[in-house]
């Protein structure tokens, strides 16, 4: 029998599930979160040397342990199985509602597109006045060769008054071999019909970056945020014929409605 890192995850799940709904229970839910949207900066796909600016949803609402929102890249539908006073572990599942398109960059002419399917994921959340970290582990549960990923970050954060938060810190993402070849290999077809090297991506670092953020409660009602993020790829994602730089910068600002 072949053992995967999706295993050891989807047990997590399983035992999260069965031991801990007890302790998830809220005997009176509210509804919470905040919705909105602004202007972004991105590169095209992961590895790309050009950019683009587009819309991008912010939002997030919560019913008692419940909600929808972004996870790592996913937007999802999760559980607060577990929250304490400095923890809170979940789980779930989404999707990437915008993965790479063969349209997004002339270089990818020839790739295809990249599907979307459906990722389970589970997560671990530490949060004190000062700092804020988080792993997050998602797995491909469509059957589309998309695979393990793992994300993590750790951000220090302060409030010189009390309606604004600053934050920064160092992000990292780790990959199995079908995660990063999908994203980053080219296969014999895909190397026949682009011109580019065929290409085989094994398991490993994917990414490592730095976060710098704030958040500035302009009324009780209303958020403005601003994020910006600089990243490297690394190892297999870095030497990919896919990739045309390795350097990527990403930035958005938003304005949101909170409830």
């Amino acid at each position: 029998m072949r053992f995967t890192l999706a295993q050891p995850v989807t047990l997590f799940c399983l035992l999260s599930l069965t031991s801990m709904s007890a302790l998830a229970a809220d005997d009176s839910p509210e509804f919470s979160g905040y919705i909105g949207g602004g202007v972004g900066e991105k590169p095209n796909y992961s590895g790309a040397k050009d950019n683009k600016t587009e819309f991008i949803p912010a939002f997030r609402l919560a019913y008692g342990p419940l909600f929808v929102g972004g996870v790592d890249d996913l937007v999802a539908l999760g559980w607060d199985v577990l929250k304490t006073e400095h923890w809170t572990f979940a789980l779930g599942a989404g999707t990437d509602i915008s993965p790479r398109k063969e349209s997004a960059d002339d270089h990818l002419r020839g790739l295809g597109d990249i599907d979307v399917t459906p990722r389970a994921f589970t997560s671990a959340t530490y949060e004190n006045s000062w700092f804020k970290g988080s792993i997050i582990a998602s797995q491909d549960v469509g059957g589309n060769q998309q695979g393990f990923k793992l994300a993590s970050y750790a951000h220090l954060q302060w409030h010189p008054v009390d309606n604004l938060r600053l934050y920064t810190g160092p992000t990292l993402s780790w990959a199995d071999s079908d995660y990063l070849q999908t994203q980053y290999g080219v296969t014999a077809a895909q190397s026949e019909r682009s011109g580019l090297s065929r290409y085989t991506a094994d398991a490993g670092i994917e990414k490592i970056g730095w976060d710098v953020g704030m958040d500035y409660v302009v009324t009780p009602s209303w958020l403005l945020g601003a994020r910006v993020t600089a990243q490297r790829l690394r190892d297999d994602a870095a030497d990919s014929p896919v990739t045309q730089q390795a350097s990527q910068l990403t930035g958005v600002l938003f304005l949101a409605w909170r409830f």
